[in-house]
């Protein structure tokens, strides 16, 4: 078939199924039709069942369930982590309390004459330097730091809010652990950071300013001697005149008879909590983790650390609430910046928790969660196009495969060269028509008057249509000859030949030219 009979004829083909008339199509359309039908069907069977089993893209089942996923692994991670952070603190705590009780006995002073006594004080920071820096070397931190309860002048104006101590922070943090660290002196005596040869944080003093360690006052109040019912993780705090904001882990000092000598602890900064928990998908957009706590109907992200895609903007320009209306699986999270769906979970860091009520969270921009349950159905929509055209190539190329010889052997029936072939239905066929020829031509000698009388009467019944078919056979044209007059294909005729033998009461071609022969003598009268 050439390229222009080929879109001719799908062409027409299309024109009859739009027209709903079924009769007109051909054996081979036939077939195209209910292959391609049966093609469509599994089609959809399969979309069914996939979406039974909920493995079509939704826009929130699917999502959700990575979601979960992801959010199990980052909340055992956070929480795994800090337990290990709050293990470190308390056998910090132990050991600073140790170390500065030995200091007092081998000084034979107490630990009430801590303040103003310049000296002494620099003896507990050089004792409880290599604890710290040891501590810090394994304790999965960014900071460590211990706070006496003493100053070294109370003659200052405000004295009551400083007290001594050393903090050591890790500078330059690329990873969680690094071969060789470089820690920077944030807080303490100068003599003991330069005998240590560190340099000093830009922000260095002498002594700590416990109006902004909320929580030293707390550790005092709260102070038990079993150590793990008092340790306290801060909510964010920022390291006065820095970019660094961090959690800090508080555990008191106690001495043997139960008296409050301070506070040591580990600290979490925001950069160091993003290389420690990172987010990575790669069938999620870009997902953003929060360690934050709740404040009624809202996430507080200014409360806490957050990792992930979009950390920088939660820092800054997210530090608004983010309103929560919840949903069945997804929720969805809104501030005068922007929108997520995501979820959470609540998670509890340290029995002093109190009203802070911490939780994990992971949100996912509200427009790139759409694009991508859009982009899923592009994918299923380009498919299901893909499948359908194949499908119809498919249908067309059976069509020629099976239906070609059938429609050759009947044409060569019909103009009285049929051999046998291996198509048993043909072969019966030929075996028929050959039987037809051999019998006795008496209807051709003496036809049936009382049809032909009907034949005659039913022209009148013929539509227009039908009656220009019949006109054409009455002058003796065949049925291509009859179709390329009429501009319409041969399958068009064959259909109006059906009606024709139906209304005129005739079965057979033969027999319609045997009356159209009768006719003839009678049209000449």
């Amino acid at each position: 078939m050439k390229p222009g009979e080929f879109f001719e004829y799908h062409k027409k083909l299309y024109s009859l199924l739009r027209s709903q008339d079924t009769n007109v199509l051909s054996f081979r359309g036939r077939l195209r039709f209910y292959i391609l039908l049966l093609c469509i069907v599994l089609l959809g069977c399969t979309f069914f069942l996939l979406g039974s089993l909920g493995m079509l893209p939704s826009e929130k089942n699917d999502t959700a369930a990575q979601l979960e996923v992801l959010l199990d692994d980052y909340d055992r991670s956070i929480t795994l982590h800090f337990n290990k952070m709050a293990g470190h603190g308390i056998r910090l705590s132990q050991r600073l309390s140790a170390a500065i009780e030995q200091e007092l006995v081998d000084r034979n002073a107490k630990f009430s004459d801590l303040s103003d006594n310049i000296e002494l004080i620099k003896a507990l920071e050089e004792r409880s330097y290599d604890i710290l820096e040891q501590t810090l070397s394994f304790a999965g931190s960014s900071g460590v730091f211990v706070v006496f309860d003493a100053t070294v002048n109370t003659s200052v104006p405000d004295a009551q809010q400083s007290r001594a101590g050393i903090y050591l922070k890790l500078a330059n943090i690329h990873n969680c652990d690094p071969i060789a660290p470089i820690l920077l002196f944030a807080r303490g005596m100068h003599e003991v950071g330069s005998r240590h040869g560190h340099d000093f944080h830009n922000r260095w003093e002498l002594e700590f300013s416990v109006s902004r360690l909320g929580m030293f006052d707390m550790m005092r109040a709260r102070a038990v001697p079993d150590l793990s019912k008092c340790f306290y993780f801060s909510q964010r705090i920022n390291f006065e005149g820095t970019w660094e904001n961090m959690i800090m882990l508080s555990v008191p000092l106690m001495s043997r008879k139960g008296e409050f000598m301070g506070v040591c602890g580990l600290e979490m900064n925001s950069l160091y909590f993003r290389l420690a928990f990172p987010l990575e998908s790669a069938t999620l957009p870009p997902v953003t983790g929060l360690l934050t706590c709740r404040e009624g109907d809202s996430l507080a992200p200014a409360t806490g650390l957050n990792s992930g895609a979009y950390a920088d903007n939660f820092t800054e320009s997210f530090s608004d609430s983010l309103k929560t209306a919840w949903g069945g699986r997804l929720n969805r999270y809104v501030s005068a910046q922007g929108s997520f769906v995501g979820m959470e979970r609540k998670i509890s860091l340290s029995p002093l928790d109190g009203d802070n009520h911490w939780v994990t969270a992971l949100l996912v921009p509200e427009s790139a969660h759409r694009l991508s349950v859009q982009l899923k159905y592009l994918k299923m929509t380009v498919f299901s196009a893909v499948f359908l055209v194949l499908s119809y190539f498919f249908c067309y190329r059976i069509s020629r495969r099976f239906i070609n010889p059938v429609l050759e052997k009947i044409d060569a029936i019909t103009t009285g060269k049929a051999e046998r072939t291996e198509i048993p239905e043909i072969d019966d066929l030929i075996e028929y028509l050959s039987r037809e020829e051999a019998a006795p031509r008496m209807q051709e000698t003496q036809p049936d008057m009382t049809g032909y009388h009907t034949f005659l009467a039913n022209i009148e019944t013929l539509s227009k249509a039908e009656k220009a078919v019949f006109d054409l056979y009455v002058e003796g044209f065949s049925a291509p000859e009859i179709a390329e007059r009429l501009h319409v294909t041969i399958h068009t005729i064959k259909s109006h030949n059906r009606r024709i033998y139906a209304k005129l009461n005739i079965s057979s071609r033969k027999e319609l030219l045997l009356f159209i022969n009768m006719m003839k003598p009678e049209n000449k009268d």
